[in-house]
């Protein structure tokens, strides 16, 4: 019996089960990338300035408070709305308005909205995506963190509230495979937030995310993200200076399509937008495409401009400067991994939850001696 003829034979007793040869799988195939904002944020995720994030996958933002999540969460979902997706929110902490939507050039008139801070309710939420086997949707959650159990507010109206045991993450992990169920099944993309609470000035880890373990196991690329405020003037008394943007650092700490642990850089001006060719003066320097001298930069065509501000706003727009770019990263495959993130994570997963269980057990005497 060939392969062919076990798929028929299977396929006749699991009816409603995808089984196919994998070379011809529509589900585990990614047939479309959906850029993100930044360019340099692309090639972390796929390798080139292009494409992105991959069709059928579900991706994980994490990071402190103002770090730029919901912000390039919505950047996203513009773009797969462009490119025909249907976008659709599924907003736990009342965060998301219109106003915010169309600053990012997200239409609200062809999106769904959900409110809803309970994790029961987005379940059904996600279960009747299914059922209706809608495909090409936009799905993003902000956050996972502000997730809770409906039975919280039925103990607190009854005066009783007892203490969660882990329900809530079970709760949240069988959210996460409806989830994932709508990504790989109905051609769709998904992504949702994670407040890291910890040092803002380090890189977040899915651990230390509300969820639990399963929000760090679901998603397929997770990007850590670290902010630093970019002030109006940088020089001003601490009470005069005014923010105008975050200047985030982001790396890929898991990554199922590209090799993980680069970073990037992505600048948002508040007023201006997005920067899409932040990072890739410095990477044209890398491949030798402009050369410095001190202060001064010179491009393939001639142009010799002074301060790191002059060239970068030359390149932008300059898509046959990008090209050769991406045609530098497909031929060498340079990368911008941080081994000291990759060393620190992997060192944090050799270390139990409770390093009291590992500790070796000394049995006493009945005297109480060793």
């Amino acid at each position: 019996m060939d392969l062919k003829e076990l798929r028929d034979k299977i396929g006749k007793k699991v009816k409603g089960t995808h089984i196919a040869i994998l070379s011809d799988s529509d589900i585990a195939s990614s047939k479309e990338m959906i850029p993100t904002p930044a360019h340099d944020l692309n090639r972390i995720l796929s390798g080139s300035v292009y494409k992105g994030l991959p069709s059928k996958t579900l991706t994980l933002l994490i990071g402190p408070e103002a770090s730029g999540k919901s912000s390039l969460m919505c950047l996203c979902l513009a773009e797969a709305q462009r490119k025909g997706y249907k976008p659709i929110i599924i907003d736990t902490e009342g965060a998301w308005d219109k106003d915010f939507v169309k600053r990012w050039d997200l239409n609200p008139d062809e999106m769904l909205y959900v409110y809803t801070p309970w994790v029961d309710q987005a379940c059904i939420v996600l279960a009747n995506l299914i059922d209706s086997g809608e495909t090409k949707l936009a799905i993003a959650v902000d956050s996972v963190g502000g997730l809770e159990k409906k039975k919280l507010l039925d103990d607190s109206l009854g005066g009783d509230v007892k203490a969660d045991q882990g329900t809530l993450q079970k709760e949240i992990k069988r959210m996460l495979k409806l989830l994932l169920n709508v990504c790989k099944g109905q051609d769709s993309i998904a992504m949702m937030g994670g407040h890291y609470y910890g040092n803002p000035t380090g890189y977040g880890e899915a651990d230390k995310v509300g969820g639990g373990h399963f929000t760090k196991l679901a998603p397929d690329i997770i990007v850590a993200l670290k902010n630093t405020k970019v002030f109006e003037d940088p020089n001003a008394a601490a009470k005069d200076k005014v923010i105008i943007g975050n200047k985030i650092t982001a790396i890929t700490t898991k990554n199922r399509y590209y090799p993980p642990f680069n970073e990037a850089t992505i600048d948002i001006n508040y007023r201006d937008g997005i920067n899409k060719y932040a990072g890739m003066l410095e990477l044209a320097i890398k491949a030798e495409l402009i050369t410095q001298a001190g202060a001064w930069f010179n491009f393939p065509d001639g142009t010799k401009l002074q301060g790191a501000v002059s060239a970068l706003e030359y390149m932008n727009g300059n898509t046959e400067l990008l090209n050769k770019i991406d045609k530098w990263l497909e031929t060498t495959g340079y990368s911008t991994i941080n081994s000291n993130v990759a060393d620190a994570i992997a060192l944090a997963e050799k270390v139990p939850d409770n390093p009291e269980d590992e500790a070796p057990k000394i049995k006493l005497k009945r005297n109480g001696k060793k």
